[in-house]
């Protein structure tokens, strides 16, 4: 190998310029690029609309097509107006529009019969002028601004007070309602003799800090294939059955993963949120029920790893004639490759889900 070669080697350049030192890896795609200007370029925009449209279908179908998943489709909608250019009137201007144009009347007149699962029948309904703003905001990398902000359900604490407020009970089961739902194991006793090592705490911590993360990343729609492949990315315990002697070190284990990992792409705030979002699980919602959100942790992880074995043992694509029966928007906007993850071995999955299981077993002993 020439020398030249060899240094081009060592320093990556850019995939997408081709000019600078490459800094960051798209998660997608995994082109390395320099900067976020070459992210946003025309040359990578096929994976960044990729993103989105994944983005957008995710969201359609985690609402039931009621008349609320219609109002909150019109709030992301008027969102991308109002965030756009200059030029581009909202629609409190609407007026402006001529009422004898059927295809510019009230947006929210011309969804309110549309099956909101399909990104296709929402993407017709939309005027030239919209459809042009919504190509924009992608080209611009401002698809952020009208994506709905997830709300882990673990941020509720129950506040310390002398008196106790006749309304606490009310919010406590409300927020605990949003929690995943706790999973019924077998009882620790029938699962081991052996007492626990004390790095067994430790280690679930290093499985919460994976989950808090990947929820976050994922922005709490995720893929059970998927999010089961970052989580044995970033979690030395599922993965590798690493033990950790400090709660510390646990956690900075997953951060230092993600900032190694070739398919994600962060930075030390995440990472901080991150770090918090473990503590609010790790203390839970009160002092009374400080397990709670740490067993809802583990109950979703089994269900994303076993939703994931069952995709991995069906093994089912789409036949090549769906293709045909796209619309322009699922053709325009079609869904990101997987091809960048590795498969997961189905044995691999069922032994974490057996490891996930005797953590959540041992949380069920401790409240005995």
């Amino acid at each position: 190998m020439s020398e030249e070669s060899s240094e081009r080697k060592q320093v990556r350049l850019c995939g997408l310029c081709d000019d600078k030192p490459s800094k960051y890896c798209c998660p997608r795609c995994e082109v390395f690029y320099c900067s976020l200007d070459c992210y946003k370029s025309e040359k990578h925009m096929e994976c960044s609309e990729s993103f989105y449209r994944e983005c957008v279908n995710q969201e359609l179908a985690s609402h039931q097509v009621d008349e609320d998943a219609k109002a909150k489709m019109i709030e992301i909608l008027k969102k991308m107006y109002e965030n756009g250019d200059d030029e581009v009137e909202g629609l409190e201007n609407c007026e402006d529009i001529d009422s004898d144009d059927g295809s510019e009347i009230d947006l929210q007149t011309r969804i309110q019969d549309l099956n909101l699962d399909d990104p296709d029948a929402l993407w017709n309904a939309l005027t030239e002028d919209e459809r042009n703003e919504f190509e924009s905001m992608l080209s611009k990398g401002d698809v952020g601004s009208i994506i709905p902000q997830w709300e882990p359900w673990w941020l509720y604490s129950k506040e310390k007070k002398l008196v106790e407020d006749v309304n606490e009970t009310s919010n406590e089961t409300e927020a605990l309602n949003k929690c995943p739902q706790i999973k019924s194991v077998p009882k620790f006793s029938t699962l081991t003799s052996v007492k626990p090592s004390p790095a067994l705490h430790f280690n679930m911590a290093n499985v919460i800090a994976s989950y808090a993360f990947t929820m976050r990343y994922f922005n709490g729609e995720i893929d059970p294939v998927e999010a089961a492949t970052y989580l044995l990315d970033i979690c030395v315990n599922l993965n590798g059955n690493n033990n950790f002697e400090d709660p510390d070190l646990a956690v900075e284990s997953v951060a230092q993963k993600c900032l190694q990992s070739t398919l994600i792409q962060t930075d030390e705030t995440s990472l901080d949120v991150m770090r918090n979002d473990t503590f609010l699980i790790l203390k839970g919602p009160s002092k009374e029920n400080k397990l709670f959100y740490s067993k809802a942790t583990f109950s979703h992880i089994i269900q994303i790893f076993t939703d994931a074995k069952l995709q991995c043992k069906s093994n089912k694509t789409h036949s090549k004639h769906d293709n045909k029966n796209k619309g322009v928007f699922s053709k325009k906007f079609p869904e990101h490759s997987k091809n960048h993850l590795c498969n997961i071995d189905v044995s691999k999955i069922k032994k974490v889900i057996k490891k996930l299981e005797y953590y959540l077993s041992f949380l069920d002993s401790c409240d005995n």
